[in-house]
């Protein structure tokens, strides 16, 4: 009995210690501060190792270092917000018939990281998320994906090894379809697990080519950690997509200097951006970008569309699933330049490419 009160009284010491941790006011944060960092850090880091002797991988350039408050985010008060009308701006419904059209070039956002590029006679997923929940956080929206629609050997990008980017389920339907994958360094023997065989592990600036499309992976200003693979013992990144047009996906990722870097090289059409789970800033800077942030890396990467995602079916953040939407719809009100450039779509639209 006296073992047990001891138990009962250190749980008790303990939950008293992380509420007093989650009472006490979050970390100071400034985006002018934040902005100067980046503009400051070394571009040409983002060709430099990206691998310690260790065997952890990191983001040379501006290296990630969370707070002691961060755990405190799971019980810190959360801002209100707008409701939003799920008429307005949530899902809309999708058959996905066109899938195997392969004169119906387009881009289809299908909630989160997931969006489907069909071009070149080839039908690309990225971060295909088709599950119900990313491990133990359940989708708020549940899209019913019609795997019957795909045709035989589409291509995958997966970006990362979190939860709500490699999601076994999805990989594993994919997988059943002859789908050839391209993942970055370390992800081979987890895809493979989930029945993938043709598997292509890149570094950042490495590339493939599948028919008439190549594909290269680019750095990335995020981070890695799963069950059984410890904090960046998987790399991650973006993927630039060069076939008859040039599309780049930047997976997750912060803001950085590599959207400057990117557009040095390349001539951009479509990018598809994270713009979503980015809430409260303190937190989420280093690895999110906010609305004003998605605007910026547009501008960077001179591209002639950009298209907004990581949002729409799972709650991860403080902000409502389609408060990104919202947010831009009013960017473009205050300037409608913004429109000639931002395609958003909500989660089951897509668009013709042009």
């Amino acid at each position: 009995m006296k073992r047990k009160g001891k138990t009962c009284a250190v749980w008790a010491l303990l939950t008293l210690v992380l509420f007093a941790q989650c009472a006490s006011q979050p970390p100071v944060f400034s985006e002018a501060e934040w902005l100067q960092r980046i503009q400051a850090a070394d571009s040409s880091l983002l060709y430099a190792s990206n691998v310690t002797e260790e065997g952890v991988f990191y983001n040379p350039w501006l290296q990630r270092h969370r707070t002691q408050k961060s755990g405190s985010w799971f019980f810190h008060k959360r801002e209100k917000y707008e409701k939003l009308s799920r008429d307005q701006y949530g899902p809309v419904s999708n058959d996905y018939s066109y899938l195997s059209d392969n004169n119906f070039d387009s881009i289809t956002f299908a909630g989160h990281a997931s969006m489907i590029i069909k071009m070149d006679g080839q039908c690309v997923f990225t971060d295909p998320f088709f599950s119900n929940a990313a491990l133990i956080a359940p989708k708020k929206e549940k899209i019913k994906f019609d795997f019957s629609k795909v045709p035989e050997k589409p291509v995958v990008l997966i970006s990362h090894n979190h939860y709500d980017h490699l999601d076994k389920y999805s990989v594993q339907q994919l997988a059943k379809k002859d789908a050839v994958f391209i993942v970055p360094l370390g992800l081979q023997k987890t895809v493979a697990g989930y029945g993938a065989k043709e598997i292509h592990e890149l570094d950042w600036w490495q590339s493939v080519k599948i028919g008439a499309i190549e594909y290269t992976l680019l750095p990335a200003q995020h981070w890695s950690r799963r069950i059984g693979q410890g904090g960046g013992k998987t790399l991650w990144g973006g993927f630039l997509i060069r076939g008859s047009r040039t599309v780049y996906f930047s997976g997750d990722t912060g803001y950085f200097n590599g959207f400057k870097e990117f557009a040095s090289r390349w001539e951009i059409d479509y990018a598809i951006l994270g713009a979503g789970a980015y809430e409260p800033r303190w937190f989420m800077h280093y690895s999110h970008m906010n609305i004003v942030e998605f605007l910026r890396a547009a501008d960077d990467l001179k591209a002639k569309y950009a298209i907004p995602m990581h949002f729409g079916v799972i709650s991860l953040s403080d902000e409502p699933l389609f408060y990104p939407l919202f947010e831009i719809e009013n960017a473009v009100k205050e300037n409608p330049l913004i429109a000639e450039k931002v395609r958003p779509l909500r989660v089951g639209e897509y668009l013709r490419i042009q």
